[in-house]
């Protein structure tokens, strides 16, 4: 029987929770025993007293609303990783376990500790070697195996060390156990060793994009945008609108998109966001607002879905409006994509809302998935019946790098090649969100991914603008600033690209 992939996604989960009981179970037991050594009952005891702790601080770490208290400690992760690997080591030499059980513990502790170390220097430099850094990306498809491509960003993509069991088991239940452990140390150190020249291939595919540059539009027709605030459920914290203004400033970003969740649509939500976007507004900005995809949402003609649609026009008063939005990469437990019938009802009824209440906004769709159900909403919404007016996609790596961002851009164009063809009635279209993956490539393989989508875009008349993704680590480690506070790389390459465009459309070179 094939499980569901919200099954699947639970799996990674319970192995990391079992592996850590274990672990803080074992260590108790064996540091108790008079027998052992004093030095290795303490590093046993010191493993199993700080494991949980240290694996809590690497998840926190890597999201922005609990890495800042914790930025001081991120090393305690990595520390923790090679203390494990040592004691086994330790046991190994002892004669305390046999080298059946041993050898492939250690293995396994050595690559975890590897992928550990990796995941701080990238974390605090936004660099590593490039075979470290492989061990990231080897991490994550090996995870993905169970949870797709929520593994390469998710905080819980994480693999936890065993410890060594140095002497016989008390009952048969524990060596079943051990047993089961070790079974799944082999497996996983194998597969991560099997992946490993193929992740260190992915890393090595952004080098085709090294260097590209952005063609220039002299009619000053195509817009960097930067999508900010994160998935807001309330009104835009502070330290959230400090950072992400900053951040658009430095990009001189024309457009901005804002993503709402049903929380934050309520009235104080919304009048809040609206005295940001006023001065976006008077400067001519392009302002769009995306409305999450919400599972209560999924029903035709939803009543309560098209009040909170008049609300936001109201409030907000957008450009564009985006209703549906979905996840640039999918969560670790995805909810079941909506079918074409619904998009169509749910787009031809917000469409009877703008047209009611601001017809100056434009009804946006964007494809984030690029699979055949996105082919055939993109194949209506372009129809001369549909009331979208700019269709977009989300153009984000995966498993196998810049490849797969190749990939989406070509579907795109072809989409829009037959499309025009059909019907020859052109509508708006942008790169809706681009991005990269720099927790899981690096942060050069973050620059390459995004400079590649906006060349793209640049060489194609009929794309006008392209928004940046996600402004910081809120939801997912693909942001243009790090969870501890570093503007990433990319942000002064494309500044930098940005300001040529301007030049070269106002003739100031």
């Amino acid at each position: 029987m094939v499980l569901p992939v919200d099954r699947l996604a639970v799996l990674p989960l319970a192995l990391g929770l079992l592996v850590l009981l274990w672990d803080i179970l074992l260590a108790g037991w064996i540091a108790s025993q008079r027998q052992a050594s004093r030095t290795f009952t303490t590093l046993t005891g010191l493993c199993g007293l700080i494991v949980a702790p240290a694996a809590l601080v690497a998840m926190a770490t890597v999201l922005e609303s609990t890495a800042r208290t914790l930025v001081g400690v991120t090393w305690i992760w990595p520390l923790v990783t090679i203390a494990f690997a040592v004691q086994v080591l330790y046991a190994l030499v002892a004669r305390l376990l046999t080298p059946a059980v041993g050898v492939p513990l250690l293995l396994y502790n050595a690559c975890v500790a590897t992928i550990a170390t990796s995941d701080f220097l990238v974390s605090i430099s936004g660099t590593a070697p490039i075979w470290l850094q492989g061990a990231v990306a080897a991490r994550d498809a090996v995870a993905g195996l169970a949870v797709g491509r929520a593994a390469l960003v998710s905080p819980f993509a994480l693999l936890v060390p065993m410890i060594a069991p140095a002497y016989p088991a008390r009952w048969k239940a524990s060596a079943g156990v051990r047993a089961l452990l070790t079974l799944t140390a082999t497996a996983v150190a194998t597969l991560l060793l099997m992946q490993w020249p193929q992740a260190v291939g992915a890393i090595r595919s952004y080098d085709a994009a090294i260097g590209v540059r952005l063609q220039e539009r002299p009619a000053n027709d195509f817009a960097i945008g930067l999508r900010m605030y994160s998935r807001l459920e309330g009104p835009p914290p502070a330290r959230l609108v400090k950072a992400d203004l900053k951040l658009a400033d430095t990009l001189k970003a024309r457009a901005m998109l804002v993503v709402l969740t049903n929380k934050g649509t309520s009235n104080a939500a919304l009048d809040s966001l609206a005295r940001l976007l006023d001065p976006w507004r008077a400067d001519s900005g392009t302002i769009a607002i995306a409305l999450e995809v919400d599972e209560k949402s999924k029903v035709r003609d939803n009543a309560q879905q098209l009040a909170t649609i008049e609300r936001v026009l109201l409030r907000l008063r957008p450009d564009v409006l985006i209703p549906g939005w979905r996840a640039p990469l999918p969560t670790l437990l995805p909810s079941q994509e909506p079918e074409i019938a619904w998009w169509k009802d749910m787009l031809t009824s917000t469409a009877g809302v703008i047209a009611r209440v601001r017809p100056r906004t434009q009804l946006g769709w964007s494809a984030a998935r690029v699979d055949t159900r996105d082919s055939a909403v993109y194949d209506w919404a372009s129809s001369p019946e549909s009331p979208v007016r700019v269709l977009g996609v989300v153009a984000y790596p995966s498993f196998a790098g810049l490849p797969a961002v190749d990939a989406r851009l070509r579907a795109f164009d072809r989409w829009h090649a037959l499309a025009l063809a059909r019907y020859g009635s052109p509508r708006s279209h942008w790169l809706m969100e681009v991005g990269g993956l720099p927790r899981a490539h690096g942060d050069a393989a973050q620059t390459a991914s995004v400079m590649q989508s906006l060349a793209w875009g640049t060489r194609r008349s009929w794309i006008t603008v392209a928004i940046l993704g996600d402004a910081g680590d809120y939801d997912a480690s693909i942001g243009l600033r790090a969870a501890n506070g570093r503007e990433r790389n990319v942000v002064g390459v494309v500044a930098r690209a940005s300001r040529a465009l301007r030049e070269s459309a106002f003739g100031t070179r």
